[in-house]
């Protein structure tokens, strides 16, 4: 049940740890292209990520020196890479844009060896992911406008936002990482370091999660809450810079009756939202980014 847990939490972490800004680009012209030297495809370990940081959009870590990667990772991990796939929304249609077997949780993984000549930038591995894709997959995708509703994000209470001030270093304060209050939050704050960036942790059995949003910006915040809500957010509140927040919630199905001894009395998500964050959320119809995969193959492993 743990390794369950574990998994679920990731998956979920990973899905709102980005911007919501980046949009596919263009690919290179033929004469600028860039690819690896080598690589090598086979079908991959289940639930074993290696390299998901690196692969990461929103990572600047930089290519291991020697230019050799390795990496065990779900298909539409490189197809976020690649085409710099940023936000939740985009990267939930990139994954159920994928057809059998690769748009579920249990398939579509790959152990992936390559390797590239000289000191190339994440830019340029990114192309020749990009490129690797296109000549071993065949993939094609494209981005395009749509009208659709979205959730723009204004202010509604001034002041409760905080400003970071601890420069590269983040940190949530003792009474939001006592143990003793919240013995059941998972991952434990006893076994994993806080981070800069958005975060989310269960905090109970009975099912509330909080959002630990660290050094973030407010387009941050908005794609944080896109996961959680049925339309893209999208900010609309004129604040700049960076801002440090926790966000406690409740599911909107209420729990069940033998899981609710350790319920610390998190409301529902708008009211959390309104109360914690100073921010509320309001409908509207507007143009947005819509990512389509027109093709896609098995790779011929080697």
């Amino acid at each position: 049940m743990k390794s369950i847990r574990v998994f679920g939490a990731a998956l979920l972490s990973a899905l709102v740890l980005f911007p919501s800004s980046a949009i596919a680009q263009p690919a290179p012209t033929a004469a600028h292209k860039l690819e690896f030297d080598a690589v090598s495809i086979h079908s991959g370990r289940k639930f074993v990520m290696i390299g998901s940081d690196f692969l990461d959009p929103v990572s600047k870590m930089a290519p291991p020196r020697g230019g050799l990667f390795s990496w065990n990772i779900q298909l539409v991990a490189l197809i976020d890479f690649a085409y710099d796939l940023r936000s939740y929304q985009l990267r939930k249609e990139a994954f159920e844009g994928l057809p059998k077997p690769y748009n579920t949780m249990q398939d579509g993984w790959f152990a992936i060896e390559a390797r590239a000549e000289g000191n190339p930038t994440r830019d340029d591995v990114r192309q020749m992911v990009r490129a690797m894709l296109e000549e071993r997959f065949h993939f094609a995708a494209h981005t395009e406008k749509r009208d659709g509703d979205v959730l723009a994000l204004i202010v509604d209470k001034p002041g409760l936002l905080k400003p970071h001030t601890g420069g590269d270093t983040c940190t949530l304060p003792s009474s939001v990482t006592d143990n003793k209050r919240y013995p059941h939050a998972y991952p434990p704050y006893d076994g994993w370091a806080i981070r800069c960036g958005v975060f989310n942790r269960e905090l109970s059995r009975s099912g509330e999660r909080r959002l630990e949003m660290l050094d973030v910006t407010m387009d941050q915040i908005a794609n944080a809450l896109s996961a959680m809500e049925p339309a893209t957010v999208v900010d609309q509140t004129g604040l700049k810079g960076h801002y440090d927040a926790v966000l406690d919630f409740a599911p909107p199905m209420p729990p069940r009756a033998d899981a609710v001894d350790d319920a610390v009395g998190a409301p529902q998500l708008p009211t959390a939202i309104e109360k914690q964050l100073g921010v509320k959320l309001v409908k509207q119809r507007a143009q947005v980014d819509v990512f389509v995969i027109d093709h896609v193959e098995p790779p011929t492993e080697n």
